[in-house]
């Protein structure tokens, strides 16, 4: 809302966002952001979108006179003051007192992720940049949603707190630019959206192997699962410390979601009968890449006891058709699906390439009209044309219509993961995921 309103002042014309309570401090650390620090806005009590008509008028009406005297007074917002500091010296009793001081100040500051965090000293950020080629003050990119300079000491500095390793920092540089690449400007609209959408890393390649990436039960706790935490970790920091995604500023999701600790997993490739998701980019065996998707839910699909590959497929396509079909101009409904080895092996003995299993599942993934779009009233304008026709249709007849979940079997990713069993792990993704080498990262 503050990126489209500052928008349009740069066409010269007044603008004043409506906001809601609680965003507040969005709106702020928006107009910070894109450009306008100064941008008036006007906050009323409750959220549009699914506000009953009589209440939408009247917030409005009572918000009218707020909303004049920010088009026609000069006043500005008062700016939040940011710190500058540089350097920060916490002293205790101890060096484990001086650590606990250090961890309340950063959690009370909201630059944590609440869990005890590694001192980012001078040291531990200058042995994790000779962990690259990458001079400390180089810039891989800015950091959506805030659209931070992510050089590659402040790079540094947030993996240190998560207790990375020189050898990870590869890994994480290349994620921190693949985000920046990630949908329209860098996925800025979905980190900032209010559901809970957010990362997930993937690796490929001779680097996962050599640093211990797990691509077994690779997104539970432990000690298999140590390295892959480590570089999760590291990476939200950064998004959370560069790209400004802090809960209720740039980030206002409704419920949350644990997935916004970011998960970091390698494929496994050496149980995979078909080449990699790497390979499938464009990327050899021989070269690392780490590729990110935009996650938006999970769900376990189990079989119980088919072997055969259509047995196997069809218990997926219908396990992966849930959730909604937009009809609005944000078609981007994909999927990701985490097979485990015992699905991925017998299809492929049978002779199905992986691309064989993607459009198996694509034509056997079908569910009712009226069930996938009952999340968006037909009547509402934001219908694109090509659907319009929907709105002569009964609630039985678009319930009886079944439809394909999917555009095309290309919004299917899969990724063989997993330990022996034959459960699979969906999630509902988009936009596509992005995929960037770490070779050119190495020291």
């Amino acid at each position: 809302m503050c990126h489209d309103m500052i928008e349009v002042e740069k066409m010269g014309k007044p603008a004043v966002p409506i906001v809601s309570g609680r965003f507040e401090d969005d709106a702020l650390a928006s107009s910070r952001t894109f450009g306008m620090p100064d941008l008036q806005f006007v906050i009323v009590p409750r959220i549009y979108r699914n506000l009953a008509d009589d209440l939408c008028v009247s917030q409005t009406e009572d918000a009218i006179d707020d909303l004049i005297a920010s088009l026609t007074s000069d006043e500005t917002q008062a700016a939040q003051s940011e710190s500058d500091e540089s350097i920060l010296r916490f002293e205790g009793e101890d060096r484990y007192d001086a650590v606990l001081k250090m961890n309340q100040e950063f959690t009370g500051r909201d630059w944590s992720d609440a869990l005890p965090i590694w001192p980012p000293t001078r040291e531990a950020v200058e042995k994790l940049i000779e962990g690259t080629n990458l001079n400390a003050d180089d810039v891989v990119c800015d950091m959506p949603p805030g659209f931070g300079i992510a050089t590659v000491e402040q790079i540094a500095i947030n993996s240190a707190m998560a207790g990375a390793k020189p050898e990870h920092m590869p890994i994480i540089i290349a994620a921190v630019k693949c985000l920046s690449v990630t949908g329209g400007h860098g996925g800025k609209s979905m980190l900032m959206s209010t559901s809970p959408q957010a990362p997930m890393l993937v690796v490929n390649g001779p680097i996962a192997r050599k640093i211990g990436l797990n691509g077994g039960s690779a997104l539970g706790p432990g000690r298999e699962n140590e390295i892959n935490i480590t570089i999760g970790r590291a990476f939200y920091l950064c998004l959370k410390n560069i790209g400004m995604w802090y809960p209720h500023k740039m980030d206002m999701d409704t419920i949350g979601t644990t997935r916004k600790f970011v998960p970091c997993l390698a494929e496994n490739e050496a149980a995979s009968p078909w080449a990699s998701y790497a390979a499938d980019r464009g990327f050899s065996d021989d070269q690392s890449a780490v590729s990110i998707f935009t996650t938006n839910g999970e769900l376990d699909v189990q079989d119980q006891g088919n072997t055969s590959a259509e047995g196997l497929l069809k218990t997926l396509a219908y396990g992966i058709t849930f959730g909604n079909r937009s009809v609005g101009h944000l078609q981007s409904q994909e999927r990701l699906i985490f097979m485990p080895p015992d699905v991925a092996l017998p299809v492929a003995a049978e002779g199905w390439s992986k691309e064989d299993a993607k459009n198996f599942i694509f034509e056997h993934a079908y569910g009712s009209l009226g069930k996938f779009i009952q999340f968006m009233p037909v009547e509402d304008a934001r219908v694109e044309e090509e659907w319009q026709w929907i709105r002569d249709k009964t609630e039985q007849e678009l319930l009886e219509t079944n439809i394909p979940l999917l555009a095309d079997p290309d919004k299917i990713d899969i990724v063989v993961l997993g330990a022996d069993r034959a459960k699979t792990l969906v999630f509902p993704t988009g936009p596509s995921a992005e995929t960037v080498g770490i070779d050119q990262y190495l020291p």
